[in-house]
């Protein structure tokens, strides 16, 4: 698996760029024998070291974690563990599920457009005021891609990642479904059509 070792504005150092790519390859390896890349950033954090690791264990299915430390080893280290720890949860489900990451790349999938606004940290930051009649400023447009899957396909891509929400087109009827992270922990699942059974 080819893997770039980046610093946000900061130089990684030739010992951290061998242990971060011998790490990931080897946690990766033990579950995985197909990923196609994987990224790993250094950053300075407010009393110590921030690493992020994303890899892609397919076209569309990423495995990130995060891993925060007082050395910047360590920090790999926390990362690299947390990434384990997903990949184990996992492993059954990834390999045995009857659907798959790779029926979820085969069926379609198609791009809708999002907008990022402002939120009110970042109004405070820059001075802004989140007045009543007007929308925040805009942060970003870009697509987000919506791909058909299982209730249970998509619980999964979404404990892989470390995002809070993932909407997708729920197989059994076609609609738009979503799955979130809610304040405790658990994970929550939308569907605008009614209450329906996990099917397993």
């Amino acid at each position: 698996m080819e893997i770039s070792v980046s610093g946000k504005n900061m130089d990684t150092g030739t010992a951290f760029q061998t242990h971060a790519e011998d790490a990931l390859n080897n946690v990766v390896g033990k579950y995985f024998d197909s990923a196609v890349s994987g990224k790993v950033t250094l950053e300075k954090a407010d009393s110590g070291f921030r690493v992020k690791t994303r890899v892609a264990l397919s076209r569309r299915i990423e495995l990130e974690a995060t891993g925060f430390a007082h050395e910047a080893h360590a920090a790999l280290d926390a990362a690299i563990e947390h990434a384990e720890k997903r990949l184990r949860r996992h492993k059954r489900r990834l390999k045995n599920h009857r659907g798959s990451i790779t029926e979820v790349e085969a069926n379609d999938v198609f791009e809708a457009p999002m907008t990022v606004y402002a939120g009110a940290e970042q109004l405070d930051d820059a001075g802004l005021d989140d007045g009543d009649e007007a929308l925040p400023p805009v942060v970003a447009e870009m697509a987000y891609d919506i791909g058909m899957m299982t209730v249970e396909q998509a619980v999964m891509k979404l404990e892989l990642s470390e995002d809070n929400m993932l909407m997708f087109r729920n197989s059994s009827h076609f609609g738009l479904n979503v799955v979130y992270r809610r304040g405790d922990g658990s994970i929550g699942w939308v569907d605008p059509r009614g209450l329906r059974e996990m099917h397993s």
